[in-house]
């Protein structure tokens, strides 16, 4: 009896602790609501019930992908297949995830639903994972005695993405297979691009010139690289006099020599000349850390020299500066764009603006650049916290910026026996002042025939978008025929008055003196209701 009862009490144990499974919060959480955000994607089948064609699905390699039956009825159990094989079955309006994706999810699906009362229904699915194209690869190939060699621009990513070569000050953008002759571009910097849906990223000829004693804007001093990479210098100078015979350009590292490229070397230089100009190019096919070092170009003739440091680093990182706070007046908000300045390494997978309503919306990043500097988002802009979400090498960073649309305040106006009241809504810190106008002395048309009425000056130090800012003025202090408040913020100053002084009537919109008493009267009735209900 006591081995019988123990079995029972050990199999209740156990039922217990699978409820307790099943009703955790890791479980429970596929019953919620999928809610898209920069790090999640959700596939609602319920919004493409009646749906003529096949829905495409877009989601980054970034992204979580979730599949939620939200708004399917009657308790339906759908499968997602591909080709013949069930890849997973989802029952109830659950919400879950696939497997992260890759570039190799992209392709059609079927997604079969069934629901208790016997329905059926079947959609097809096209899948498209998105992936950010990868930084480009620029290299040096071919080349002989006689023929200069060619740049060759290669990058990955999905859709493909497409291979633009730029030449300094050049207008034309050179496309097609990503190569382009050496001897287009001797004696400029030449930049290659690869774009695609999900963005740009580019990369450059790091180049010198010998004959200027000095650093030139565009050449770099530093370069940061991450393992695997491509490089790709050259440095040159001008044969002067033309007809004289120079020795070429060389390379060293850390004041060693670098040997000239002759078969498949992982670090090597070529030489090359046009016209007057005579080069020397500097290949690492795939860098690695221990490629990190000071590495100098020599013009053996003159004796003068350029040199960077090469940092190669595998670690990413990500860094951002942006102000915890934007003022924008009203008038602006339609057209107003919020930017931050952004350092990271190796690339800038992920960049997102999350708005006040939880709506995301990719970076505005600059074009033909091989660091992004900066990152906005431009349009109608709202009174509320936008998030800049960043990835980097694995890192990320999230920060807040929390703007105020600032508007033209409203006033109201009413008064008592004694007082003159008013009641607006402003940004603060801010600032009002009483005035008054004799009629006698002036027109009273215009702000500069108002006078100020001594002590009158009021501020607000808070620090808030809208707050209500009540003033009154004694009537007593009041001499002459029309009066007028002034408010001041950061945005700008409104003047508003009141002209008829012997029974002043409230604006348009304002309460009256009865009005505003029958509001004191129930504010004191529901602050005792609640003091007593305490």
């Amino acid at each position: 009896m006591r081995t019988v009862l123990s079995r029972k009490m050990i199999d209740a144990l156990l039922l217990l602790g699978a409820v307790g499974m099943l009703c955790s919060p890791g479980v429970a959480a596929q019953n919620q609501a999928c809610v898209p955000s920069h790090e999640v994607a959700c596939f609602m089948p319920a919004k493409y019930v009646n749906a003529s064609k096949p829905v495409s699905v877009e989601v980054t390699v970034h992204k979580k992908l979730f599949i939620s039956l939200e708004g399917l009825s009657g308790y339906p159990v759908c499968h997602w297949i591909r080709g013949k094989d069930i890849i997973m079955t989802i029952k109830g309006n659950r919400s879950v995830e696939l497997l992260p994706p890759s570039q190799t999810d992209s392709g059609e699906y079927v997604m079969n639903c069934e629901t208790s009362s016997g329905n059926r229904s079947f959609m097809n699915v096209s899948l498209h994972v998105i992936k950010r194209p990868t930084k480009p690869h620029l290299m040096l190939t071919g080349g002989t005695v006689r023929s200069s060699p060619k740049f060759k621009c290669i990058s990955d990513g999905n859709p493909s993405p497409v291979i633009t070569l730029h030449i300094k000050n050049d207008m034309n953008t050179y496309s097609g297979d990503g190569t382009l002759s050496s001897s287009r571009c001797y004696d400029k910097g030449l930049m290659c691009c690869a774009t695609n849906s999900d963005g740009q990223e580019c990369s450059q000829l790091y180049d010198y010139d010998l004959d200027s004693n000095f650093m030139k804007s565009d050449e770099v001093s530093n370069v940061t690289v991450s393992p695997g990479l491509a490089l790709l210098l050259r440095c040159r100078f001008e044969r002067k006099p033309p007809k004289q015979s120079f020795p070429n350009p060389v390379w060293s590292k850390d004041n060693s020599n670098i040997l000239q490229c002759k078969s498949n070397e992982e670090m090597c230089f070529v030489n090359d000349q046009h016209d007057n100009s005579r080069m020397a190019y500097l290949v690492i096919k795939s860098i690695s850390v221990n490629h990190s070092g000071i590495y100098t170009c020599r013009n053996l003739n003159k004796n003068t020299t350029k040199s960077l440091y090469i940092h190669v680093q595998a670690e990413g990182f990500v860094s951002v500066q942006l102000d915890k706070n934007k003022i924008i007046p009203e008038q602006k908000a339609s057209n107003s764009c919020l930017e931050a300045s952004v350092n990271y390494h190796p690339v800038l997978e992920l960049c997102s603006w999350e708005a006040p309503d939880k709506t995301f919306t990719k970076c505005e990043r600059e074009s033909r650049v091989t660091k992004h500097r900066s990152v906005k988002v431009c349009g109608q802009l709202v009174s509320g916290d936008y998030k800049l979400h960043l990835e980097a090498g694995g890192q990320k960073q999230t920060n807040t910026i929390s703007v105020c649309v600032a508007g033209k305040p409203l006033f109201t106006f009413a008064d008592d026996e004694n007082t003159f009241l008013f009641e607006t809504e402003s940004l603060v810190p801010a600032s009002y002042e009483w005035f008054s106008c004799s009629l006698s002395n002036s027109s009273c048309e215009t702000d500069s025939d108002y006078i100020t009425i001594p002590g009158t000056f009021q501020t607000d130090s808070d620090v808030l978008c809208n707050k209500t800012i009540n003033g009154s003025l004694s009537k007593q202090l009041v001499n002459g025929d029309k009066l007028q408040v002034c408010v001041t913020n950061s945005v700008g100053s409104w003047c508003y008055q009141l002209n008829n002084l012997t029974s002043a009537q409230p604006n348009k919109g304002a309460l009256s003196t009865d009005d505003n008493t029958l509001a004191l009267k129930i504010g004191k009735l529901v602050f005792l209701c609640l003091w007593l209900w305490q």
